[in-house]
């Protein structure tokens, strides 16, 4: 491996998000305790800034290497999907305690799922199995000599996801209470659900194209 600081900085983002998980389990939404969740999201916004300058750093200094190109979307893919499937985890649940839950605990249950993260374990499902498929597409692309380049959907998409996720831990951590920001986490949650399903199709669509030049 061609160990210079692009792919450091990958290596060094797997810890980053080793300790994001850490301090997202460590979180009890009956115990909230908000020092948890402002520095999982330092530790996230950090990991989020290595994400972009270990593939500038490696486009400038001409240091692309094959390391790079398999480890920095298989860690982008673990951070997201980690934060999705910890976010949904039993800890993050509205508390039963009477009015200890908050709004989400008085909103629709197909809207939240019972989650103050109002992140739902279908919502994982939906999340992990998109990228399983485009994994697959992309891997029988390149098997058939053509490149399977990020499309603008699923740039979109991880973009969308990130801000959701951040949006989830400021508003749990500083703005628990605030109408707004709890409709605004809704929202942004919903929206990254949507978009990658969307983005899905959007590979899925170039596939099936793929696959109808190669028979014809």
């Amino acid at each position: 491996m061609n160990w210079k600081l692009p792919n450091q900085l990958t290596v060094a983002r797997i810890a980053l998000a080793v300790l994001f998980f850490v301090l997202l389990g460590l979180y009890q939404a009956d115990q909230p305790r908000p020092g948890l969740l402002i520095a999982a999201f330092v530790v996230f916004v950090i990991a989020g800034v290595t994400d972009f300058l270990d593939g500038y750093l490696a486009r400038k200094m001409k240091l692309v290497s094959a390391f790079g190109r398999i480890a920095d979307p298989f860690v982008d893919k673990v951070l997201v999907v980690g934060a999705f499937a910890m976010l949904a985890g039993s800890n993050f649940m509205c508390p039963r305690s009477a009015g200890t839950g908050g709004l989400e605990s008085t909103l629709p249950y197909w809207l939240t799922g019972g989650m103050l993260s109002i992140v739902q374990s279908w919502m994982v499902v939906a999340v992990l199995a998109r990228e399983f498929v485009v994994s697959a597409i992309r891997g029988y692309s390149e098997s058939c000599g053509r490149k399977f380049p990020a499309t603008y959907p699923g740039k979109i998409k991880m973009i969308v996801q990130l801000v959701a996720i951040g949006t989830v831990l400021v508003q749990m951590a500083v703005v628990r209470d605030a109408t707004w920001a709890v409709c605004l986490k809704i929202g942004m949650i919903w929206l990254a659900v949507i978009v990658t399903i969307l983005s899905g199709l959007a590979y899925v669509n170039k596939a099936r194209k793929l696959l109808v030049s190669e028979i014809t």
